[in-house]
């Protein structure tokens, strides 16, 4: 199956993983086109992306996930990507799940398809406790705001088809952190359809996980303020569909 996709990987100090990460998307997709987003890292990065062969936009400086993930939603809209994949760089998403996610966004069902790990038929590394309870809970939330049932809204292992790509890709204030349930709730609220589909996870083999404990502790405000913000001001624009 060849596959009419892009897959933008953000990176930072991955050069242990993110090489076998785009190994295991090209031997099941050989035409597919790969962005890995490399966030200033300090290690063989980079090389490794290239190597492995993807291509590689560098930042000039540790800039934060989102900023990394905007950059290449924006490089992949720019050369006409009609369906996007974003997945982690540290072998958490497990590229043979690609065509799971793929499907509904593909089939037209969706716009953006979200890989879940708490899905009934999806599979999960053990997930820390506080981690677990944050994301059933910002589920809960996002689940009766968007009247749809969301089991994980951190989830990185999305597929966006082109309206999805633009909207974010043109976004000004998009997160520079972590783009999760304020972003959902913004596409929904923009008429964009919004599904998951069960997939299996696993612990990520890096050692600078933005979930890692201090950011973690601060992560429930954030959100919860980032949410506050898509209600007041994100659907006073006109729906993009």
């Amino acid at each position: 199956m060849s596959a009419p996709f892009h897959a933008v990987i953000p990176a930072y100090n991955e050069a242990a993983s993110v090489g076998r990460v785009i190994q295991g998307i090209l031997s099941l997709f050989p035409e597919a086109g790969i962005i890995v987003v490399d966030d200033g890292s300090v290690d063989g990065t980079a090389a490794a992306a290239l190597h492995a062969g993807a291509k590689v936009v560098r930042m000039p400086f540790n800039s934060g996930y989102g900023v990394a993930l905007q950059t290449g939603l924006r490089w992949a809209g720019q050369h006409g990507a009609r369906c996007v994949v974003t997945l982690d760089a540290d072998g958490q998403h497990d590229p043979r799940e690609l065509s799971a996610i793929l499907e509904p966004v593909l089939a037209g069902r969706a716009d953006i398809a979200i890989g879940s790990r708490y899905l009934a038929g999806g599979a999960s590394y053990r997930v820390p406790l506080a981690r677990r309870l944050g994301a059933w809970a910002f589920a809960k939330i996002v689940s009766a705001l968007t009247r749809s049932r969301i089991t994980d809204p951190t989830s990185g292992f999305q597929c966006l088809n082109a309206v999805a790509v633009g909207l974010y890709a043109d976004l000004e204030d998009f997160p520079e952190m972590t783009p999760d349930a304020d972003m959902l709730l913004y596409a929904h609220l923009r008429g964009l359809r919004i599904c998951e589909v069960p997939v299996s996870m696993y612990a990520d083999e890096g050692r600078d996980s933005m979930h890692g404990f201090l950011r973690s502790f601060f992560y429930a405000p954030k959100m919860m303020v980032a949410m506050a913000g898509v209600l007041l001001h994100g659907g006073r624009e006109e729906s993009a569909r």
